[in-house]
Parts: structure tokens; sequence; C-alpha cells
């Protein structure tokens, strides 16, 4: 596996003068542009979906509590699943609720988040604004849910293991290095642009692992005259 030593070799392949290696002067302003780099590189990637959506943890609701805090670091949900207390094991999907005009509604012709009294339960629907995730119907005690989705690594460091395939190291490296070039005065919305050219064909290739061609014809049967 690689690691932030990787990323900080190929930046000095690309910047000659940069003095990235175990104790020299340049490691902790060049680790300081890899998580940058690194963090950039999340935010793309938060935007696919089901790209590296392998981490999976839980979150508890509260009785009569319309919302839960959302999972720290979390970027992106791909699923949230009821968890059975009884099996430990999902019992269900629940339904995302998208926007649609002026309210908050599921794809189905289903009522909008609304929460009174009377109207308590296990949690089968939801909506989030990234900060909270707000529950349908209310929950009525405590409840598990559990999440898939995308989390944001932790930080990079010399010796630690790089969370993502090789094939981002160089993407990673040259966006590092660029920001390191960058100068006072030079246009940061130019610096941005360069990391989504760097990063599309990574990114491409990540988002891509389930490839099928056209399929065939399968002939049953043969006719002749």
């Amino acid at each position: 596996m690689a690691t932030g030593q990787s990323i900080l070799d190929l930046m000095e392949v690309m910047d000659r003068g940069l003095q990235a290696q175990s104790g020299e002067s340049g490691v902790t302003l060049a680790l300081r542009a890899v998580n940058a780099s690194q963090d950039y590189l999340e935010s793309i990637l938060a935007l696919e979906p089901n790209v590296f959506g392998s981490t999976i943890g839980t979150i508890t609701t509260a009785a009569s509590t319309e919302s839960t805090t959302f999972p720290t670091g979390l970027l992106r949900i791909d699923r949230l699943q009821y968890i059975d207390p009884s099996t430990s094991r999902p019992g269900w999907d629940l339904e995302r609720v998208g926007y649609t005009g002026d309210y908050y509604q599921s794809q189905r012709l289903a009522p909008t988040l609304q929460y009174n009294a009377t109207t308590t339960g296990k949690p089968s629907r939801y909506w989030t604004d990234g900060s909270k995730i707000y529950w349908d119907p209310l929950p009525d005690g405590t409840h598990t849910v559990r999440w898939y989705g995308f989390k944001a690594a932790n930080a990079v460091t010399a010796s630690g293991t790089f969370a993502y395939p090789d094939i981002a190291l160089m993407p990673v490296a040259a966006y590092a290095t660029k920001l390191l070039r960058a100068g006072k005065d030079d246009d940061i919305t130019a610096v941005a642009a360069t990391g989504m050219e760097v990063f599309k064909p990574a990114i491409d290739a990540l988002a891509r692992f389930n490839r099928d061609r056209t399929p065939g014809y399968d002939y049953r049967y043969f006719h002749s005259e």
C-alpha cells in the first residue's frame, strides 16, 4: 500500500527543489498541500453516487425527537437501513424524501414529513440537510439505523497509509504541487479549475468499476425452409 511519503516522492519529481524527505525542511508544508489535495479529491468523490461507499456506521434515534445529528465526517449517504433489534440485521431500507417544488416529498405519492402526537413509530423515511437527519414517522423510541456511504479519510502523514488506490497518487501529488507553487496574486479560481482537470481521469476510472458491454443475442430456435 502507498503511503504519504509515496506522494511526497512524486511531488519531488515534479518540483526538484522541494525537500520532502524525512527530516527535511519542506515536509510539513508539503503535507499540508497533500491534505488539501486529498480534501479536494474527496469533495469530487462525494458527488459521485456509490463511489467508495464502503464505509458503514450506525446512528440512534431518540423518542419524540424528530432529528439526529449527522454522522461526523460522512460526505455522502448511499443507503439507510432500519436494524431489527431482535436479529441485529437490516429490516428495511429507509426511503429518502426528495425536494419537489416548495415541499419535501417522497418519490412516490406519499405525504411530506409531518409530525404530530399520534404519528409515531419506527423510522421508514428520512430527509437530511447534511447537519441533521430528520425521521418519518416521529420516532417512538430508541432505534438503530445503519448508514452506508462515503466518509472522509484520515489526514495523510508521511508514514501513514494512503486511503485511496494508487491511481489517485499522481493526481493528488500533482494538485498538491500546484498548490505549493501558487503565488500570492494567483487566481484561486484557476487553481481550483486545475484540480478538476487533474482529478477527472482518476474519478472517471474509479466511478466505473462495473462495466458491461451490449448483451449478445441468444438464438434458441433454428428455422429452415
